[in-house]
């Protein structure tokens, strides 16, 4: 069997496990049954806000799965951010976004929620690993939590009095702050105006717990989270947790749980109150809805970690979601690549020359991108020009080239600031590194084919990178291979048939079109 009989065996073997495949995931997400109690909810963040330049940075609160609950989906949509690396602070997941430019700006964060009352997908009883610094943290007090208040002091004395030891006292302040204070909405919400008064808000209970447990030494924190339940303003809700036994038990006075909550609380920001803050930011306004929406299936069989779950990677956390939905596009990328050199005869710098170009200004807006482009050209071929007479090695050429790119492109961007046009750092630094390496392939090219030529491929490589572009920009594409990455199975069959693709190029078809007309016969 030939080569050629055998890259057809194999385009078909592909198409073929790429439609199993594919049907064994969509089977698997539909036949297995939702357990009998469990419900399906989506918790939805709206921000707007207004930056007044770029650089400006939103941190969101990601919720986080209580003993009952937890995200198995997590999806964010928004325009003109940049989804910076998750961080974590007080067991915190915090999401954050910087704006690449000034103006109005609307990010919407969508969380799946898995309850099941029945299951326990976390362990209450998990060990609190507490360095000595975090523990003092948690006995330290605030200006909204006066734990060195002489009210909260003497109610605390009051409190101990009655209790035989330091669990019996966590209970008599659970008990106090539930049953005399008097909720109130619009009372006061901070620890000492609450205990003075007895009457506050919710937030203002929580606050006078924590204050007394801390006057106790007895580490104490704010939890603000959400009550799963249909609402369409849904305000976020603080409890309170406190370190007993080793491990943080919850206590809500507001609604009278102790040491265990209902499995529709779900813990979104710890040690905080904060679900969504800024930096520089005007107009901030957040909205929250909670909806009860149709089971998925498969997702609410499972219990806890599954191995089959490494092949679910839409399964994974939205700040790793992001990434791998822009690499699983690459390969398109490489697809539409191959299209124009084999199929259409367009040269190009390198293979995955434009692929690269592409990503960069995937990371920069494209305006930010095509002047860096042009800088790093202009910039390039004049010192690749002057650097030709010394005779240098490759590598140290380059060198040369990219630190004077550098040096200039940080005059540039400090002129832009100065008229007030800065642009973010990755927008920057990333299409400079990419385009750099441009340079010295260019200037090789002219010298072997000649400018004309060079400028040819060049623009064939912008060319084939901005159709690159528009694909890694697909944001539902992205969506779509993150649930079924089997679809890149036909993308391995369309690059292996296009790899025994011996017939014309578009391009020789136009080249050689005077080959094409008949000589006229002279006899």
């Amino acid at each position: 069997m030939h080569g050629r009989q055998v890259a057809r065996w194999v385009v078909i073997s592909l198409c073929l496990a790429g439609v199993a495949a594919i049907g064994l995931r969509v089977r698997s997400r539909r036949d297995v049954p939702m357990t009998q109690g469990d419900s399906v909810w989506r918790l939805t963040y709206d921000v707007s806000f207004r930056a007044p330049e770029a650089g400006m940075r939103l941190r969101v609160a990601v919720p986080d799965g209580g003993p009952h609950s937890r995200i198995y989906r997590e999806d964010l949509r928004h325009t003109g951010l940049k989804t910076d690396r998750m961080r974590s602070r007080a067991e915190t997941r915090e999401l954050s976004v910087v704006t690449q430019r000034d103006g109005e700006f609307r990010l919407e964060a969508r969380f799946d929620i898995h309850l099941s009352p029945r299951t326990r997908f976390r362990d209450r009883t998990t060990p609190a690993q507490l360095t000595a610094e975090q523990r003092a943290g948690y006995l330290r007090g605030f200006r909204t939590i006066q734990v060195r208040s002489s009210t909260v002091r003497e109610q605390l004395r009051e409190l101990q009095a009655e209790a035989a030891n330091r669990a019996a006292l966590v209970d008599r302040i659970f008990e106090f702050c539930h049953r005399q204070i008097v909720s109130d909405e619009d009372g006061l919400a901070d620890a000492r105006g609450v205990l003075e008064q007895r009457r506050g808000t919710s937030l203002g209970r929580a606050r006078a717990m924590v204050a007394l447990c801390r006057a106790g030494k007895v580490p104490a924190r704010l939890v603000t989270g959400f009550i799963v339940q249909e609402s369409v303003t849904a305000q976020p809700h603080v409890w309170v947790e406190v370190l007993a036994n080793g491990h943080w038990e919850p206590f809500d006075p507001d609604n009278g749980y102790a040491r265990d909550l209902p499995a529709h609380f779900l813990p979104a920001r710890y040690d905080g109150t904060q679900t969504v803050r800024g930096t520089g930011l005007t107009e901030l306004n957040a909205q929250f809805s909670i909806t009860a929406i149709p089971p998925p299936g498969h997702t609410l069989a499972r219990r806890g970690q599954h191995p089959t779950d490494i092949l679910d990677p839409a399964s994974l956390p939205v700040e790793m979601r992001q990434v791998l939905i822009l690499l699983l596009l690459m390969p398109l990328g490489a697809v539409v690549t191959a299209v124009f050199r084999t199929l259409v005869g367009i040269r190009t710098f390198g293979t995955f020359t434009p692929v690269l170009v592409a990503l960069s200004f995937v990371y920069a807006d494209w305006q930010t991108g095509l002047a860096v482009l042009a800088a790093v050209l202009v910039i390039g071929l004049a010192t690749r020009s002057l650097l030709d007479r010394l005779k240098l090695l490759f590598v140290p050429r380059l060198s040369v080239i990219l630190t004077l790119v550098a040096v200039c492109l940080v005059f540039a961007v400090s002129l832009l600031d100065y008229y007030g046009l800065t642009p973010g750092a990755d927008a920057v630094l990333f299409p400079m590194v990419i385009l750099t390496m441009i340079i010295e392939r260019f200037y090789v090219s002219t010298e072997e084919d000649g400018l004309s030529a060079s400028f040819q491929v060049l623009l064939g490589t912008v060319l084939v990178g901005a159709c690159c572009y528009f694909v890694l920009q697909g944001e539902q594409v992205g969506r779509l291979l993150l649930h079924y990455p089997e679809l890149h199975l036909f993308s391995l069959a369309l690059l292996i048939a296009m790899g025994r693709y011996t017939g014309y190029r578009l391009t020789e078809l136009w080249r050689f079109r005077d080959l094409a007309v008949p000589v006229p016969d002279e006899t």
